[in-house]
Formats: structure tokens, sequence, C-alpha cells
């Protein structure tokens, strides 16, 4: 995991849009960041972190700025216990995220018959 960040790549890449703010709303300072920073991390690496110091200090004081909040607040976030797995939950229902089930693969194989195979067929009778 990358530790250095310039102003411009915390902007670019850990910035929280409207919609994630709107997660936040009515928690206290830990369950912000806490939350705030899983999603981050979820965005950026497609997991979640296991602790703090899974994050750059730099990336930690970007994200405390958006939401408010003090970096030290993290401090006492719970990442591992019930907090921290109900905010992961809140998380993959609001970016949409399930899990790949029996349902899922056949859609997938269905789209993939009906529109990427058929253009490839037609691509090399042409």
């Amino acid at each position: 995991m990358r530790r250095w960040w310039s102003a411009d790549e915390l902007v670019e890449r850990w910035s929280l849009t409207p919609e994630d703010l709107s997660l936040l709303v009515g928690r206290i300072d830990a369950g912000k960041l806490g939350l705030a920073a899983q999603l981050a991390y979820w965005r950026r690496y497609g997991a979640f972190p296991d602790e703090e110091t899974d994050l750059a200090p730099a990336v930690i004081a970007h994200l405390a700025a958006q939401v408010g909040v003090g970096a030290g607040a993290l401090d006492s976030y719970d990442w591992s216990g019930r907090t921290g797995r109900r905010h992961r939950q809140a998380i993959l229902n609001h970016l949409a995220i399930t899990n790949f089930d029996d349902k899922a693969e056949a859609a997938l194989r269905r789209w993939l018959a009906e529109e990427v195979l058929q253009r490839e067929r037609h691509c090399h009778i042409q």
C-alpha cells in the first residue's frame, strides 16, 4: 500500500461524493471517519482495510477533513467488531455490491451469449 500521496492525488483518489457523505449523517466522530475510511479504501482497492495502519496518515487526514472530524477519532474505531462489520455491509449496500450467486452467473452467461459472442461471430464473418 502506498504511503505517500500528493495533494492532487488525495483529491482525485480519496475524495468522497455527496452520496457517500449522506451515509455519515447522524454518526459519531469515530463512526463517521471509520465508515468513510472503509468506503474510500474499498473504492481504491476492492477490499476493506483490516486496521487503521492500512491507510496512509495523509489519507486519514484527508478523509477526516472531508467529514469534519479530527484524524484522531479513528483511534477508537472498532475495525473488526460489530460496528466495523455493520459499516462494511452498509458500504456494500450503498455501492450495490452483491454476492455472485447462481442467478448472477446465469445472467452473466446470458449477456455474454446474446451480446458479446454474437458480436464476435459477426465480426469474424464479415
